[in-house]
């Protein structure tokens, strides 16, 4: 029998009563809610360092039912009940750059700021890095890939980012990161020369879906751009703003292809370290630092 979206509603708020009521922190030193039961590694990574003597848990958000519900939303509803020992670790999706208030460390949340945790495994030098302990004669290099998609869908994120901060329709982010889910990525020839096939083939399905899609002022365009620089997003790493999941997954179908099924366990995952240095990870350590001075 399927759960309905009332008793998911009764089940998230129990859990959100019951540590406010400190029957669950009773057991534990802290409670950390994440999204997903998959997010719980890479945020478990970064604690770590801060955790080792505490007693802690981590609570995923529980999908049921047959409507689509984010674990975000139902997380960022508890807003208000976050403290030291109840602190929310989210994906900051477009969040971060539209500059959403309330949505910090200051207020016990934690956020990836790359648009999800996945984006992180596929920051370029440690990816690369990697990559060259375990290639079999195989040039490829993916810093220069991913800096080439950056340039690639850089126009588009802008106009797509524009639409967003004014509410208008017309091309969504789901709309651009469609352009690189429908490329396989796994044809020998499309790899070569650091996967220029496979940027044309993107290119090619981003000029197709932006041939109807209404402009912006150069005004508007100039102002997203203005906050992006302020972020520093640029045309060399803003694939690290795009849905974590078109990433990683292109990333996974090129690696599969130059290595084999173990790239994405024997590189990509093992590729993410908390001692990396870049900005949206050192933002993340800043916040868990902040946290962690703030329950002392």
């Amino acid at each position: 029998m399927a759960v309905t979206n009332s008793q998911l509603n009764a089940y998230e708020a129990a859990i959100a009563r019951n540590i406010s009521a400190g029957t669950i922190l009773a057991r534990y030193d802290i409670c950390f809610r994440v999204e997903d039961a998959v997010d719980i590694t890479f945020w478990q990574k970064l604690l770590a360092p801060k955790t080792k003597e505490k007693k802690v848990k981590f609570f995923p958000f529980v999908q049921s039912g047959s409507k689509r519900i984010t674990g975000k939303s139902y997380i960022m509803k508890h807003q208000t009940q976050a403290n030291e020992n109840y602190i929310l670790c989210v994906d900051s999706d477009l969040d971060h750059i539209l500059g959403k208030e309330g949505f910090d460390a200051e207020h016990y949340i934690l956020q990836t700021y790359a648009y999800s945790w996945e984006n992180h495994y596929c920051w370029s030098q440690s990816l690369q890095s990697t990559w060259m302990q375990w290639q079999k004669n195989v040039e490829f290099d993916f810093t220069t890939f991913l800096s080439g998609l950056s340039a690639v869908i850089y126009d588009a994120f802008v106009l797509m980012l524009t639409k967003k901060r004014l509410y208008h329709k017309g091309f969504t982010l789901d709309t651009l990161c469609n352009c690189l889910d429908k490329v396989q990525g796994n044809q020998k020839e499309a790899l070569l020369h650091n996967g220029e096939g496979v940027l044309a083939a993107i290119t090619k399905n981003i000029n197709l879906k932006m041939e109807n899609v209404e402009p912006e002022t150069t005004e508007d365009i100039s102002r997203t751009i203005q906050r992006m620089e302020e972020l520093g997003i640029n045309q060399a790493n803003c694939y690290l703003y795009m849905q974590g999941h078109s990433i990683f997954n292109l990333v996974n179908r090129i690696g599969r292809a130059l290595l084999d099924e173990s790239f994405e366990y024997q590189v990509l995952i093992p590729s993410f370290s908390i001692d990396d240095d870049y900005q949206e990870l050192n933002c993340i350590k800043r916040d868990i630092a902040q946290v962690f001075v703030q329950s002392n």
